[in-house]
Formats: C-alpha cells, structure tokens, sequence
C-alpha cells in the first residue's frame, strides 16, 4: 500500500511539473516599440479617398492600383522613407514620430504628410492623412492608406 501511495505521488509530482512547464509560452500581447514595428518593407494594399463638404460624405473612391513593378513603402530605422505608388520610380524622404502619439510625419518628393496611425501592428499599418481640398471651400479629403506585410 504504501509503495502504490509513493508511486501515484511522484506521478503526480511529474504530471503538475510537466503541466507548468508546458504552459510557459511568449504573451503576443506584448507588442515590440512602433519605431520597431514601423521598420521594414510594406505592400501598398490600398489607397481610398473620401471627400466632405461641410462634414458631409459626397464622394468615396478606390485608387485602382496599377504596380509598376511594385507599390510600396519602405522605413529604415534611421528615419528614411521610400515610397512607391502607381509609378516606376520611387520618391525619398524621412519620417518621425511625432511627440508620444502614433502620429507619422513624412517628407516624401518634398512633401509633407501627417499620418495620422489607425492601426500598426506585425502585419498591418493603417494611416490616414486630412487635407483640405483648396479647389471647393469648406471641403477636405480623407486619404486612407493600407499597407501589410
């Protein structure tokens, strides 16, 4: 009896060890800094206008994408940007983060884009730029832009 009590106990001891020990795995929550997520090579999925006037939609529109050869973003961890949408040659510029926010400024061709971050993730970085249309007063352009991974 007492020999069958010791062996049940160290296979209990082996099981729970076992158990713990298998459960220890990496927590994907845990996201790596977005200077480190930005760095790298993204796809142009999609770009998407909307227009408002006075805050309302009146036009929402898909830029067809037309790769030649390959619409793309690249961020260097140094802060360069290369970018290349619908055209043969890509255009050089820099980026920054601007302050504690998710916002991005890029100088790109000689100019200027605030980003404004939806979502930055692995596989998956978001942006949205607001700009006044100067053609019809009291009217702005969303440019919505989808680049992965």
């Amino acid at each position: 009896m007492k020999k069958t009590f010791t062996f049940f106990g160290i296979i209990a001891v082996c099981i729970s060890g076992i158990s713990v020990s298998s459960c220890k795995k990496s927590d994907p929550a845990v996201a790596r800094p977005k200077e480190q997520l930005i760095t790298g090579k993204w796809s142009i999925n999609r770009v998407q206008l909307k227009g408002y006037l006075s805050g309302a939609l009146i036009k929402d529109s898909i830029i067809p994408n037309d790769p030649k050869p390959e619409n793309f973003v690249k961020f260097d961890g140094a802060g360069g940007v290369e970018y290349r949408f619908n055209k043969p040659a890509s255009d050089f510029g820099t980026y920054s983060f601007v302050g504690t926010s998710d916002s991005v400024v890029a100088v790109i061709g000689g100019v200027t884009y605030k980003w404004k971050n939806l979502l930055l993730t692995e596989t998956n970085f978001n942006v949205v730029t607001t700009t006044p249309f100067s053609m019809v007063p009291g009217s702005t352009v969303d440019t919505y832009q989808v680049f992965v991974r």
